[in-house]
């Protein structure tokens, strides 16, 4: 979490729980016709007994990249009853000229989804019974809200994109409509992708964490609390010249994800599976097949999006039944030779996640950061940095004019350990420094601190398979109180993101 690498890469964020009689809790447009009203078009199904409603959106034309314009010529929300007879095919989002992102309540009655009632319009979540009716809209924002995930205690998490910044973050909002708050800072462009259910959320964003459009650097995994603390990678694979997301957890506590060209512009790509407690991920599937937005139907199948090069449309997608322990598609469920049918989700009931309290102080403008051993660095020859570290610089980032400034130094002990009090919701990020004020290591991933947050990590990019030393770090045998850094009144900013 702390320090980044060289100048030449970036360190991901690795903060971990810590362990120690001390250190308790420190954590790391086109505006072309709508998708018409008539009949849909003809359909082929194959479909085994007692598959539940299957929800998923179909469009003329999906183009990846920016969530706004993925729907040059609109789309529609449908629910599609299979059986072995005449499959039955409903449109749920008659009314609105594009809906997307259909996610199913934790009681399988209810929708959620993002809509756009006109071309050009901003997108807003809504939320609709199951079978399309009811519909009530529950943001009113000036920005594009999308892609939103339901939370336990009334809450969901969405990502909205701000046009003036030129990126995306991700923010909770009660389903009231209410209490709109962001939880990500900096010029990263966040996307929800799902919520596990230990209660965190995963999300996808550029890796390093700094300004980047959907085509300019691969995108990664990251998990984080839905209160904006306990940011961290889901795994650090820095080595990948592509990009994840479309993740999905399994039953059995596995992430299944999608891996896309390095560009990010493919609209499918590899089907990837981390399982519980691996540190990289496994292929599943055929490697030439294009397959995106994975949801698990039972213990042995995966409902899947497969891209087709056949028909008048090439390129569109149908969708299948993915066999997990084979990775073959044993089943083609739907199939329209003039619309592709993506984002699939079955209208079923499933357990709630686990809620996280706010751990936050809302009476705070700061938060605290703890470095166990800066020296831990799994980028450097055996693991550990050699150069005697003296100091660290914090650097804080200004959104809005994209410069950034020195906040301060403070010392780093002979273990490696610092602990320093930051303004809260600030990006910041780490330079390590020598006796003579020489850059040794430089992160160049921005992070932050949410208001009286206490967050810790092991070291430099420290290897997520090695726990560090349970031992009392010497920073706080020194002082039992971090070293203020920058201004620690910025009300104004804190305020805004609650």
């Amino acid at each position: 979490m702390v320090v980044g690498q060289d100048s030449g890469q970036a360190r991901c964020v690795t903060p971990i729980w810590v362990a120690s009689a001390f250190v308790i809790g420190f954590v790391l447009f086109l505006q072309l016709p709508a998708i018409p009203q008539a009949a849909p078009s003809p359909h082929k199904s194959a479909s085994p007994a007692n598959l539940p409603d299957i929800v998923f959106v179909q469009t003329p034309l999906f183009v990846p990249g920016v969530l706004t314009q993925r729907f040059p010529q609109g789309s529609v929300i449908v629910r599609f009853t299979p059986s072995r007879g005449t499959p039955s095919l409903v449109r749920l989002t008659d009314g609105f000229f594009a809906a997307a992102d259909p996610q199913i309540s934790f009681d399988g009655a209810k929708i959620l989804f993002s809509g756009q009632k006109a071309p050009g319009d901003h997108w807003q979540i809504w939320e609709m019974d199951s079978t399309g009716e009811h519909k009530r809209q529950i943001t009113q924002s000036l920005q594009d809200c999308l892609r939103a995930a339901y939370l336990p205690a009334g809450e969901i998490a969405l990502t909205v994109e701000d046009h003036a910044a030129s990126t995306s973050y991700l923010a909770v909002v009660k389903t009231d409509g209410s209490q709109l708050h962001r939880i990500t800072f900096g010029n990263a462009p966040f996307v929800l992708e799902t919520v596990l259910k230990d209660g965190r959320i995963v999300a996808s964003a550029p890796w390093p964490l700094t300004a980047s459009g959907f085509s300019a650097a691969p995108r990664l995994l990251y998990t984080l609390r839905p209160d904006g603390t306990a940011l961290e990678s889901f795994r650090c694979d820095h080595q990948e010249k592509g990009s994840q997301r479309d993740a999905a957890e399994l039953s059995d506590g596995s992430l299944v994800f999608v891996r896309t060209s390095a560009t990010d512009t493919a609209t499918g790509g590899r089907l990837m599976k981390f399982s519980q407690g691996a540190l990289t991920a496994t292929p599943l599937g055929m490697p030439e097949t294009a397959i995106a937005w994975p949801h698990q139907v039972s213990a042995n199948k995966l409902l899947i999006a497969k891209q087709s090069a056949q028909g008048p449309k090439p390129g569109r997608f149908d969708l299948y039944l993915l066999d997990l322990p084979s990775g073959a598609h044993t089943e083609r469920l739907y199939d329209d030779p003039q619309l592709a049918s993506i984002q699939p989700t079955l209208v079923v009931s499933r357990a709630i996640p686990k809620h996280y309290w706010d751990t936050l102080d809302p009476t705070s403008v700061t938060g605290n950061l703890i470095s166990l051993n800066s020296y831990m660095s799994a980028d450097a020859p055996h693991g550990r940095i050699t150069t005697p570290i003296a100091r660290v610089r914090v650097f804080a980032l200004d959104t809005a004019s994209g410069h950034q400034r020195n906040l301060g130094e403070a010392p780093v002990e002979a273990d490696g350990s610092f602990f320093v009090k930051v303004p809260a919701n600030l990006p910041v990020r780490f330079v390590l420094l020598d006796a003579q004020g020489q850059t040794i290591r430089e992160e160049r991933s921005w992070i932050w601190a949410r208001p009286g947050e206490q967050r810790g990590c092991a070291g430099c990019h420290g290897d997520k398979a090695v726990a560090p030393d349970n031992h009392w770090p010497q920073t706080l045998r020194r002082f039992d109180t971090p070293t203020p850094l920058g201004e620690t009144d910025h009300g104004s900013a804190t305020t805004q993101a609650r």
